[in-house]
């Protein structure tokens, strides 16, 4: 792989990494855990890949490919579920009783940064293949895709903290719930919607992605500004 398409597959990872670092605007969190959490989630990348192939073999044997409870069982649990979990494993393993994880915006920036991991190491895959044309596209719809899954997963995950803290501990697994299965759902109608191959999909596909982008960011920001501590 060229070095051209190595910095091709990386930067959209870097730029987005820089931005909710710069997000969090109280308190930094310590470089040693965020460089734990991107390489633990790209290695969650391999551990998703061979935990979705083995799913689907099995789907394979029961389903007929192409119905549509193929489809969604394949879309929303296996490739969304697993890898939506592989991701958050890195948090909930290295983050979630750190001493540094005193402010609810640090949930978003832990996730960001292993979902960003997990997201580079699956770019760089892909843009090795398929060459620049496949980076241009990936940086623009699947890495920032997976920023923004990460940052309601860190939206959830901060309100889990929070409650755990206050002693609330049905809300705090409520809210843990909630930091898996809402990426989960936003994460398996993306690739529901790339299952099929018509106008009219595509047209639903790119409207969810502009509402999406534009509500997550939207999210990201004023968690950002209200950000306080857990």
């Amino acid at each position: 792989m060229s070095p051209f398409l190595l910095l091709a597959a990386l930067l959209p990872a870097i730029i987005l990494l820089v931005r909710v670092y710069r997000l969090d605007t109280i308190e930094k969190e310590p470089s040693s855990l965020l460089w734990k959490l991107v390489l633990f989630g790209a290695l969650s990348g391999v551990v998703a890949a061979g935990i979705e192939w083995a799913l689907i073999w099995v789907l394979d044997q029961i389903f007929t490919q192409s119905t549509l409870l193929y489809l969604v069982l394949e879309n929303f649990v296996i490739v969304a579920g697993t890898e939506e979990l592989c991701k958050r494993w890195p948090v909930k393993r290295f983050a979630w009783n750190s001493p540094a994880f005193d402010y609810r915006f640090d949930a978003v920036v832990y996730c960001v940064f292993s979902a960003v991991g997990f997201a580079a190491l699956e770019n760089v895959l892909y843009v090795a293949q398929y060459g620049f044309g496949t980076a241009v596209t990936r940086a623009l719809l699947s890495v920032p895709g997976h920023f923004f899954f990460a940052v309601y997963m860190g939206l959830y995950l901060g309100e889990a903290k929070l409650f755990e803290r206050m002693g609330d501990y049905g809300r705090s697994r409520r809210f843990m719930q909630y930091s898996l299965f809402v990426p989960m759902l936003l994460h398996g109608f993306w690739d529901f919607c790339l299952s099929f191959q018509s106008w009219i999909m595509t047209i639903v596909f790119y409207a969810f992605v502009l509402v999406f982008f534009l509500s997550a960011n939207r999210r990201l920001t004023i968690a950002s500004r209200t950000d306080e501590p857990v």
